[in-house]
């Protein structure tokens, strides 16, 4: 997470990563697939902007990297992203395949917002 002197926030690339099941415990995704790792990486987002003042309402673009671009790995993704979002405006958005994401995920997602 960097916050630059004009406002911009740019939060590097996050998997869904799932809460701790105890203090040793290393990290897991979530489970459920593109749609449940979407959703968990974006609460976590949420959370890395109200750290610095900003809230998804500030969100400005959204870059998302599957790992299978699949017709149905994308609508897991989307239908997740969407749940998410709800009805509050969308911003722009970027999807790519890759070859491979880390821990294994299915989704990434790095995103800008300004405040």
């Amino acid at each position: 997470l960097t916050v630059a002197d004009d406002g911009t926030i740019h939060v590097s690339g996050t998997v869904g990563i799932a809460p701790p099941s105890s203090p040793d415990a290393g990290p897991v995704l979530v489970e459920g697939g593109a749609k449940a790792e979407t959703y968990r990486i974006l609460e976590l987002m949420e959370g890395f902007l109200a750290s610095v003042g900003a809230t998804m309402a500030d969100v400005t673009m959204v870059h998302c990297y599957l790992a299978d671009y699949s017709v149905a790995n994308f609508a897991e993704m989307n239908a997740g992203y969407l749940e998410y979002f709800g009805k509050k405006p969308l911003p722009a958005r970027i999807t790519v395949g890759c070859t491979g994401l880390a821990m294994g995920a299915k989704v990434e997602i790095d995103l800008t917002a300004k405040i």
